[in-house]
């Protein structure tokens, strides 16, 4: 068994906080009939850590839905254009999300959350993490492929379980 990582470490404790803080609230309603101001925040920060980080490792698992029948059926040859190509525009689509998320995290900080009070930056960091991840992975995986480590590059992470 493989050991686990940060990122999917980071997003099962998440999601178990979110789960345990709904399910409470839940109760709370039911027995109190009435619910606890901070779950919605609460529920909502845990959310979002535990969709970036997921997302890390799905992205780092080529476990991200692709739709490869078509490069599948190309000549070696230009299979081999086309993942360069690829690779090129997850590393471009990546850096442009990492900047956009760097900006919504700046601009977060001088927004607070009604509830709580917790700076809206602190929400938006985990798309600025997983977006400068997967720019490393991309970059990573583009270099792993050009020295034909990948060479039979796949995006089903069939083989890994």
């Amino acid at each position: 068994m493989k050991g686990y990582s940060v990122d999917i470490i980071i997003a099962s404790i998440a999601f178990s906080i979110m789960l345990v803080v709904v399910i409470a609230n839940v109760l709370n309603r039911l027995i109190f009939a009435q619910s606890f101001g901070f779950t919605q925040e609460i529920s909502f920060i845990c959310f979002v850590y535990t969709v970036f980080f997921g997302m890390i490792y799905l992205f780092k698992t080529h476990a991200l839905i692709s739709i490869d029948v078509i490069v599948e059926k190309l000549p070696v040859k230009f299979k081999r254009v086309t993942n360069i190509v690829y690779f090129v525009i997850l590393i471009i689509a990546n850096l442009y999300l990492t900047y956009l998320s760097l900006e919504l995290a700046l601009d977060g900080f001088v927004r607070p959350t009604s509830f709580l009070g917790i700076p809206y930056a602190y929400i938006y960091l985990p798309a600025l993490i997983s977006f400068t991840v997967m720019t490393l992975y991309s970059v990573w995986f583009l270099i792993k492929f050009l020295r034909g480590d990948l060479e039979n590059f796949d995006t089903s992470p069939d083989e890994e379980y």
